[in-house]
């Protein structure tokens, strides 16, 4: 990859035990996004979630220090697609890293993984994800009503009451939208240039 501000590696456990020391403190809606693994078995396990023959797991270094892991997951071999996921560590977060990083990954993916087609799934009320992931050329294909991660929420905090619309009671199980993104290796490099 082109951009020497960051280095991408494939996972490592060595990776996720530093992720330990990462910032805790997202939006209280997404604080299931914190890395919270403590314990030695925690994060193995963490670890061994994220490998399998359909997915790749990369850590993202800057300055020595990991600040990211992407994920590409249901990877589609014959359709040549894939699922994308970030998680970055709050400190690093809203500083342009996001974008720097995911054009750099992006072009990765097209390029050398071959794929054609990656999409994401992103929370509704996930603004700052949402703006990011639109100006790097996604577009808004699907919405669907989902599980939401964190079924204990505290729904009289401000947080919550501001995006209330997004989610839905169903019996005991709260719910909330999700949007699915996608970009295709033609629009990509239409919109940033390079190859294609």
């Amino acid at each position: 990859m082109k951009d020497n501000r960051y280095k991408f590696k494939i996972l490592s456990l060595s990776d996720a035990y530093k992720f330990r020391k990462w910032q805790r403190g997202n939006h209280y809606l997404l604080h299931d996004y914190d890395f919270i693994y403590e314990e030695d078995w925690e994060v193995k396990d963490w670890y061994k979630s994220k490998k399998g023959l359909f997915k790749k797991y990369y850590a993202v270094y800057h300055d020595e220090k990991p600040i990211a892991y992407l994920g590409l997951k249901k990877m589609n071999f014959l359709l040549r697609s894939a699922e994308l996921s970030i998680v970055m560590d709050v400190a690093y977060q809203n500083k342009g890293h996001g974008y720097a990083i995911l054009l750099e990954f992006l072009d990765y993916a097209f390029t050398q993984l071959k794929l054609r087609r990656i999409w994401l799934d992103v929370n509704a009320f996930n603004e700052k994800a949402i703006h990011l992931y639109k100006k790097l050329g996604f577009t808004k294909k699907a919405y669907f009503l989902d599980t939401y991660n964190i079924q204990d929420i505290d729904k009289s905090r401000e947080e919550y009451i501001e995006y209330e619309d997004e989610f839905r009671q169903s019996g005991n199980e709260l719910l909330n939208f999700v949007y699915t993104y996608e970009i295709k290796r033609g629009d990509f490099y239409e919109l940033h240039g390079g190859e294609d």
